[in-house]
């Protein structure tokens, strides 16, 4: 319960002195929950009695058990508040995502994937190699050759055995990542397909590349100290969903070819 709520049980009992009281208090509860009895009597121009006879009309044994409660209010709407902005922005991602992914044609990138001989994989982070890790798992399931690289010295290893008949996978947060601009000029230069995934917004890896992704990672706050966090959980949706429309495409793909070979099979020969 709150102060405004228990102000509302009580407001008939209040007199307008009351009510001059806790509006001050309600305006300024901080300044309130460190100060003594006779300061709150000061900065509101009444008496310790008048503090005394507002705060038990509410139900308090006296200031101290309203500052007390004053205290413990305010650390329950912080808690519900956090834990509100955390799941919230956790859905937000996920459902921003996906509704991303919904709008953008995967045809062209699907048929990439198809012509690609290997599909080459690369994460600047580690949350972002979990994700590729899963995207790989995924596409053996629909028997498609997948490498991931697991660091920046095996990305260099292989620059050279990569070609036009390949196509190369990097998943980012910023899309900024240094160390590896240089690897994404040479694929440009050499017109291997890129594909970037990145965070949404404008960057290098966006702008040099063949087709580019964005997912959602909305910051929030985390444990006591109130630090930000940022969660991939938006990537993780993008590869699950990257992996489900290559699976869906093949399945297609495969339909159709029965299909076509089903009608030459009946052609009347001549």
């Amino acid at each position: 319960m709150t102060l405004e709520q228990l102000i509302h049980q009580h407001l008939e009992e209040l007199s307008d002195l009351d009510k001059d009281i806790l509006q001050f208090i309600l305006a300024n509860p901080e300044k309130v929950q460190s100060s003594g009895i006779m300061e709150l009597a000061d900065m509101v121009h009444a008496s310790k009695s008048s503090i005394l006879r507002t705060t038990k009309k509410l139900g308090f044994s006296g200031y101290s058990e309203m500052k007390y409660f004053l205290r413990h209010s305010d650390a329950n709407n912080q808690i519900e508040a956090t834990e509100k902005d955390i799941f919230e922005k956790q859905f937000d991602d996920i459902k921003k995502t996906l509704e991303y992914m919904q709008s953008v044609n995967l045809e062209p990138i699907n048929e990439m994937f198809d012509h690609s001989q290997i599909i080459y994989c690369y994460a600047t982070g580690f949350s972002q190699k979990n994700a590729i890790d899963e995207f790989y798992k995924m596409m053996l399931n629909v028997d498609k050759r997948v490498l991931v690289l697991p660091n920046k010295t095996e990305l260099d290893m292989v620059m050279p055995m990569i070609t036009q008949n390949d196509c190369v996978v990097v998943a980012s947060l910023s899309g900024e990542t240094d160390d590896i601009k240089e690897n994404l000029t040479s694929f440009e230069v050499r017109k291997i397909p890129l594909l970037a995934v990145t965070a949404v917004g404008d960057n290098y890896f966006a702008r040099h590349s063949t087709f580019h992704l964005n997912y959602y990672c909305d910051y929030f706050v985390v444990g006591r100290r109130m630090l930000q966090a940022q969660s991939l959980i938006g990537l993780n949706c993008l590869m699950d969903y990257l992996s489900r429309s290559y699976s869906l495409y093949t399945l297609n793909k495969g339909t159709n070819s029965t299909l076509d070979s089903g009608k030459e099979s009946n052609h009347p020969q001549n």
